[in-house]
């Protein structure tokens, strides 16, 4: 069975995985996350035994070890540790993907995978956009306390620590994208993602936040004459569907349930 889910912030917000919550999986299930796993983090995780046995205990225990993994990265992930030769780019399901833990794995951006009889498009990354200072809604607090609706103060990110500036697709990874979608005919049966292409944004509450290169990337993708059969992404936070377009937080669903 193929289940999916949106972000869990290396641990964060994913309450919803655990054992009394997610009953239903079994050994050999997949399970997809649509951005922000949130699985390798630390910079300074060689160094930091306290950070290490968070990491550690995020993808060895929370993430139950007979499910296997397949994320596409989100905004919130380590690219620096991710994309710089720590991880083994492996073949899976047909395509590329990162090798985090023997049942982890980051599909790389602009893949096709082959799973379960069903084509998937993997394409991660997104803008952040709490890199400055100013007032956010964190995940768990929207609508609790702190300025009256949830809102709590962010003091910015620091770059190589807590973002990197590879959240954003390159050039390269649109084109991987491209080749791969040209190889089974610019169609699959599902698009994972962590955020929406640019005409779709509004719909999710995208309206709130400054335009996205990636969400620019993936319009252009659809306009080339991408068809699909679903599209599933994550980052704003809700459960929400709007046509073939399904956006994930802070639930597990089976993936053949929802068509």
């Amino acid at each position: 069975m193929i289940w999916i889910t949106g972000d869990l912030h290396g641990g964060v917000t994913a309450w919803h995985i655990s054992s009394a919550k997610f009953k239903p999986a079994k050994n050999g299930d997949i399970c997809l996350c649509c951005g922000d796993l949130g699985g390798v983090w630390y910079h300074d995780y060689h160094m930091n035994e306290k950070h290490r046995r968070e990491e550690g205990y995020f993808l060895e225990q929370t993430l139950r070890q007979r499910v296997t993994w397949l994320a596409v990265d989100g905004n919130h992930e380590n690219f620096a540790r991710l994309f710089g030769g720590e991880f083994p780019l492996v073949d899976l399901y047909g395509g590329k993907a990162y090798q985090v833990r023997k049942n982890v794995y980051y599909l790389k951006r602009g893949e096709v995978f082959e799973i379960e009889g069903k084509t998937f498009l993997a394409f991660g990354g997104a803008m952040s956009h709490d890199k400055a200072p100013g007032w956010v809604r964190p995940p768990l607090s929207y609508g609790l306390g702190g300025f009256g609706d949830g809102r709590e103060w962010n003091k910015g990110r620091t770059e190589g620590i807590d973002w990197w500036p590879e959240e954003i697709p390159s050039r390269e990874d649109f084109e991987n994208a491209c080749r791969n979608l040209e190889r089974v005919g610019w169609k699959v049966d599902y698009v994972i993602s962590h955020t929406c292409p640019v005409s779709e944004r509004i719909m999710f509450g995208g309206r709130k936040h400054l335009a996205d290169p990636t969400e620019s990337m993936l319009q252009e993708l659809w306009d080339r004459g991408l068809e699909f059969g679903e599209w599933h992404f994550g980052h704003f936070h809700e459960e929400k569907r709007v046509d073939k377009f399904v956006c994930h937080y802070n639930q597990v669903e089976l993936l053949g349930g929802i068509l």
